[in-house]
């Protein structure tokens, strides 16, 4: 984990928290399939990691340095909430190796 971590700049931290809270609102829907709800929040990351450059966009030496930087970001905090939420899902059943101890 510390692999991606240390890729997320500290400003986009906020975002993995909601892409997390939006895919666990899209999962309690249950017309909206599964399987695309990391596409949505790819896009939805994207988008909002390029509003937040707009605001800092004085930062960057040009424009495609900026949208370069929201789109990684935006992708990097994306997969960090889905990772986020397998572990918590792991966990929860009992799957995370956190009881090694236990079973030996």
């Amino acid at each position: 984990m510390e692999e991606i971590t240390q890729y997320i700049k500290t400003e986009y931290a906020i975002l993995v928290a909601v892409l997390y809270l939006l895919g666990r609102g899209l999962k309690r829907l249950q017309r909206f399939p599964n399987q695309f709800i990391p596409l949505v929040l790819t896009v939805c990351g994207i988008g909002l990691a390029c509003l937040s450059v707009l605001s800092r966009y004085q930062e960057y030496p040009n424009w495609a340095a900026a949208v370069f930087d929201g789109v990684v970001q935006g992708i990097l905090c994306t997969g960090m909430s889905v990772y986020v939420n397998e572990v918590i899902v792991h966990c929860a059943q009992g799957r995370c190796g956190c009881d090694k101890d236990e079973k030996k």
